[in-house]
């Protein structure tokens, strides 16, 4: 899609010409019917692969997460497929999650895990055959963090793309050509990027490296959070008496929020649940004054049920069983064994310094991660680590003589 142009900036015979990539633009087409949703579907079962992102609203403008956009590229036509004017959007969406849900066909995407993560929760959609170009980007090992699509494109294709809409309010409608360019150029150069960073790959000897990340891809599920105000709990220091109290705060707003159909965040702030909980409302005349609270919660049945949480009594927050409690690893261990555990960490910290040596201080990152070590203390390495993470390991271990299999195996806390 990328094509060289000449540029003369000088008179006469002494011409300057330089060579710049210019974007041949291909056919937009803006889907709303589901006619034309599955006329799509039909044509674009026919690539080897095709382009994709989504543009979804995730509680900023609505209660939830929003399916808004759907934006597909098939090597001469961007798809802008719009799921609100659709009757039924879950059945008339099913012919393009066939196709995404199809091994055949290659699926090209940027940081793709929000995106089918949505699509698992939302619609039951598990995609196949993912290339990741973030992926690809990141097993090169030149950053050490991740890189916006925007920068990637310049980066590798030298080109500049408008970012500008990158926090609109892809729920209203109608959408502005702005935002239509915008969503057509997150899709527009994924088969450029990916053939490029996948010849870097394999310079490097790391093809096999690109497939199986995004092999793992495949695997990514969404589970829901059965209790998502813990963590918001653990951040304001809410303490063990006054977790019920600020649990049903939290479960209240959200109900709240799905009534009006907005973000919980405009019902009230997480500062001003945290407020709540120590400082509670506890009569009608103190909710009339009260600040920061949606009109709604001032309104019946809402008022009365915030006016009884502080005078009611509540359970106390259940307590998981042993076995499901997530303590840290090394906090369960004492005497000899939490000193095989010390054993196996500066193990693992010495090949991460000897990887750093040997390859790149990024490269060994992105083979011994801070969680990784964690993981692989428990775990053990056979278990944990991606076979090339492995196979880097084990030969990083071997060129300097340390025991590698001190950590490949779990770890015994029976012996």
């Amino acid at each position: 899609m990328l094509t060289p142009y000449l540029y003369s900036n000088l008179p006469g015979s002494f011409r300057h010409f330089t060579f710049r990539p210019v974007l041949l633009m291909p056919d937009i087409q803006y889907i709303t019917e589901a006619a034309a949703v599955a006329q799509a579907a039909e044509a674009l079962q026919q690539k080897p692969r095709v382009g994709i992102d989504l543009e979804f609203d995730d509680m900023r403008h609505r209660y939830g997460r929003n399916l808004a956009l759907i934006q597909i590229f098939d090597g001469e036509i961007v798809y802008l497929i719009d799921p609100l004017p659709l009757t039924n959007p879950a059945h008339d969406l099913e012919p393009l999650w066939a196709i995404l849900r199809d091994p055949a066909v290659e699926k090209v995407f940027h940081s793709c895990k929000s995106d089918i993560l949505l699509l698992d929760e939302l619609y039951d959609v598990h995609v196949r055959n993912i290339i990741d170009t973030s992926v690809q980007y990141t097993l090169l090992a030149e950053a050490d963090n991740n890189i916006s699509l925007g920068r990637l494109i310049q980066q590798e294709l030298g080109l500049e793309v408008d970012k500008g809409e990158q926090k609109s309010n892809w729920l209203k409608r109608p959408l502005t050509e702005g935002q239509k360019h915008y969503a057509a150029n997150d899709v527009l150069y994924l088969f450029e990027l990916t053939d490029r960073l996948q010849a870097k790959l394999a310079a490097l000897g790391r093809t096999t490296w690109s497939e199986q990340e995004n092999q793992a891809l495949e695997e990514v599920r969404y589970s829901r959070d059965e209790r998502p105000y813990l963590r918001l709990a653990g951040k304001y220091r809410i303490q063990p008496q006054e977790l019920p109290m600020f649990r049903d705060l939290f479960l209240l707003r959200d109900e709240v929020a799905r009534h009006i159909d907005r973000p919980s965040y405009m019902v009230a702030s997480n500062d001003r649940l945290a407020e709540l909980t120590r400082l509670p409302v506890t009569s009608s005349g103190h909710l009339r004054n009260a600040p920061g609270l949606h009109p709604e919660l001032k309104r019946s049945p809402f008022a009365e049920r915030l006016v009884e949480l502080a005078n009611e009594d509540r359970p106390a927050e259940p307590v998981l069983p042993a076995e499901q409690r997530r303590f840290p690893f090394r906090r369960r261990l004492t005497g000899a064994k939490a000193a095989q555990a010390d054993a196996r960490e500066a193990l693992l910290l010495a090949l991460k310094n000897h990887l750093a040596e040997d390859q790149s201080p990024i490269m060994a990152n992105l083979v011994l991660s801070n969680r990784l070590i964690a993981d692989i203390i428990e775990q053990g390495a056979d278990q944990t680590l991606r076979p090339w993470q492995h196979a880097l390991l084990q030969e990083t271990a071997q060129k300097h003589e340390l025991d590698f299999q001190q950590i490949a195996r779990p770890f015994d806390l029976q012996g």
